[in-house]
């Protein structure tokens, strides 16, 4: 009685959440459309170019496949059989997944799930396989973002800017520092590291970083293989983001290629660290504010008016750019919705074993 009771319980907390989850996107929108009121007006007399969302859309799928070979060099580096087909069925069930609301952490899981109910003695490294997978593809595009400020055809990005390109490259060297350290067996079996592991708030995070890597110590070419794939879509995500903007603001000012590579790593990554469905609400809040800040950069002296476009046009390029998230997930949707019961059965098998093997 205890335990079909605590079911609904659940059920419900996890439906509040998403819900709470919805909310927190709505009001972010919500906010962004009302600060931008009177130049969004102003779209009904735009040509759109349908030829460079085309391109966009395109893109975008290229980049998904770079993504999902990432995870299925990880997977086939620990001697576990995954075959493309296989993997591109899992990863568009994850974007069906992130499309219905928990969010990419969420689709990331479904994927680990059904992958590991054909491992069940292996649940763990198909875990640390996603959270490697996970990490690299931030690193990535952290990189990607360091190198590109390095191009003179970028605008010289202005004081409120400026320190967008430390962090890029801060987040860079500190990546490669910790991911060449974990290869070292002696360095992840020190104290240091146990000590690490002890911490509060970042333990946990550390101790899975640690169990993960360790998986491939000695393999370092599969490492760096899945961070040139990261680089590799990351590339295709931000190309397809300036696509987006070039299909929308034709005869406007908006940021060129190279500036939406150094500028949109940070709000890609934001939109993956705030609880709203997806990121909805927060990338298109950090576009829009990158945008408002690179015409600041292009002049200083920027009229309100100016400025209140900038943010527009941001909001505006997120918006088309979610566009092309939402016809990709819809594509992974069929898979999401078919695959139900194997969702369902493998989270109750994998849920048993890992009892199993913990108990």
């Amino acid at each position: 009685m205890a335990t079909s009771a605590s079911k609904p319980t659940a059920s419900n907390r996890a439906l509040i959440i998403v819900v709470l989850k919805w909310l927190l996107a709505t009001a972010l929108l919500g906010g962004l459309f009302w600060l931008s009121r009177n130049s969004l007006a102003e779209l009904q007399n735009r040509q759109i170019l349908w030829s460079a969302f085309a391109i966009a859309l395109g893109i975008r799928f290229l980049s998904l496949l770079a993504t999902f070979s990432r995870w299925r060099l990880l997977v086939r580096g620990i001697g576990m059989p995954f075959s493309f087909r296989e993997t591109f069925r899992l990863g568009m069930l994850g974007e069906g997944c992130n499309l219905m609301g928990p969010g990419a952490v969420g689709g990331d899981l479904v994927k680990a799930t059904l992958l590991a109910k054909n491992h069940p003695k292996r649940i763990a490294s198909v875990m640390a396989t996603v959270f490697l997978d996970r990490v690299l593809g931030i690193w990535a595009l952290f990189m990607l973002g360091a190198f590109a400020s390095l191009s003179p055809a970028g605008t010289k990005p202005g004081p409120e800017l400026a320190w967008t390109v430390w962090v890029l490259w801060g987040g860079s060297l500190a990546g490669l520092i910790g991911v060449v350290l974990m290869l070292i067996p002696a360095f992840t079996h020190s104290r240091l590291m146990h000590w690490l592991t002890t911490w509060k708030f970042v333990g946990r995070i550390v101790k899975e970083l640690m169990d993960s890597i360790q998986l491939y110590q000695g393999k370092p070419q599969i490492v760096i293989g899945a961070a040139a794939l990261g680089l590799l879509g990351h590339f295709g995500f931000l190309s397809s983001f300036y696509f987006c903007a070039q299909s929308l603001h034709q005869g406007q000012v908006y940021p060129s290629f190279i500036d939406h590579v150094v500028g949109l790593p940070l709000p890609e990554a934001l939109s993956a660290a705030v609880p709203s469905p997806g990121g909805v609400g927060a990338l298109e809040g950090a576009v829009a504010w990158f945008y408002q800040q690179h015409q600041r950069s292009l002049d200083p002296n920027s009229t309100p008016e100016q400025l209140a476009n900038a943010l527009s046009n941001g909001l505006l390029t997120a918006l088309v750019y979610r566009l092309t998230t939402v016809v990709m997930g819809a594509i992974g949707l069929v898979y999401y919705l078919t695959s139900q019961n194997e969702i369902q059965k493998a989270r109750h098998d994998v849920a048993t074993d890992s009892n199993v093997l913990t108990g």
